[in-house]
């Protein structure tokens, strides 16, 4: 008899939504969170005298509508706003670059800037819509049996070429090409506007430990529209009340079906036998048996931190322990008396 049909190790926004799930498909879940309360990078704190930023993420534009809709986060108080201007990139001479969600409401917009760059954006737009919904295909799959495929992981491939062919041939051949590029590539052979291209680029690096020159950033750009349809210019979308009510309407969500959350509560091993996870233990000394552990932290902290070495063996380790993980953005938060001059 086991204490529950699943732990998850981490309360950030990412675990909260697959426990979220899990609650909902009927098993008895329970959430681990280290610190004493939930979100991690969704997290809105104080800065001086009750002036609310937002810690790390500060949009919630990556926040699928699907999940949105399943966990009725908005009767939870989640409350999304989602302005017309998705980027507004100052320049030092006093022009500014922006990008509207109307793609030729943007084009025409970059005419004071470039007459090709122009002409280009509306097609580039399409381009990266295009792409960007082939790849929400892909993440919304479940991923096939490798070792035992069976008529269900037949029927998903094959439903899978079909939509790749309905790229069209231009559109499909553009895709395998740039996936392993440098997002300053894609944007450098699209436009010649430095500024233009920067403010399209920075999605390619955001929240992950890429610049934009590493070979796959283009792959987060597109992975970004994936999630949301924004295309060229993202989708911008803040939570009211910063990220952390996102947080807190996902940790609502996930009691609403039954989930359990403990904070305080530090995870120090994933147990595991015959190659298969049964469960935690925790830095109380605690351990807590569980044949399904889903681990919200990131991939290095979770195997190379978490899991028994023997059990990871020796290539899969080796490979954990080399994912690159410094990071190459930084954010400001700037407390202002007035609304800035950017000349």
């Amino acid at each position: 008899m086991t204490d529950w049909d699943a732990v998850v190790v981490g309360g950030g926004h990412n675990a909260l939504v697959a426990a979220a799930y899990l609650g909902r498909a009927g098993l008895r879940t329970l959430v681990l969170e280290r610190r004493d309360h939930v979100g991690g990078a969704a997290e809105t704190t104080e800065l001086g005298r009750r002036i609310r930023v937002p810690t790390l993420a500060h949009t919630v534009g990556r926040l699928r509508p699907s999940v949105v809709h399943d966990l009725r986060l908005a009767s939870h108080g989640l409350s999304l706003i989602a302005p017309e201007i998705r980027v507004f990139a100052p320049q030092p001479d006093g022009r500014a670059v922006t990008l509207w969600g109307d793609p030729k409401r943007t084009a025409e917009a970059l005419r004071a800037w470039s007459t090709s760059d122009a002409d280009r954006y509306v097609r580039f737009d399409r381009l990266v819509r295009s792409m960007g919904r082939f790849l929400a295909d892909i993440a919304a799959m479940t991923p096939p049996d490798i070792e035992s495929p069976g008529l269900g992981d037949a029927l998903a491939g094959l439903n899978l070429g079909r939509k790749f062919r309905g790229l069209g041939r231009r559109d499909a051949r553009t895709l395998l090409r740039v996936l392993p590029m440098a997002v300053a590539d894609f944007v450098g052979e699209a436009f010649e506007t430095d500024a233009l291209r920067a403010a399209i680029a920075w999605r390619g690096v955001q929240y992950c430990s890429l610049g934009p020159w590493s070979a796959g950033s283009t792959a987060v750009l597109l992975s970004d529209s994936a999630g949301n349809e924004g295309g060229a210019a993202g989708q911008t979308v803040f939570a009211r009340g910063g990220p952390g009510a996102l947080a807190e309407a996902l940790a609502a969500a996930a009691r609403a079906n039954g989930v359990e959350i403990r904070t305080g509560a530090e995870v120090v091993a994933i147990t595991s036998r015959d190659g298969r996870a049964t469960g935690v233990a925790l830095a109380s000394g605690e351990e807590i048996i569980a044949p399904v552990v889903v681990s919200g932290l990131d991939p290095k902290r979770t195997l190379v931190g978490l899991v028994d070495p023997v059990a990871l063996g020796p290539s899969l380790g080796w490979r954990a322990g080399n994912i690159r993980t410094p990071g190459v953005v930084a954010k400001v938060n700037l407390a202002l008396r007035r609304l800035p001059k950017f000349r």
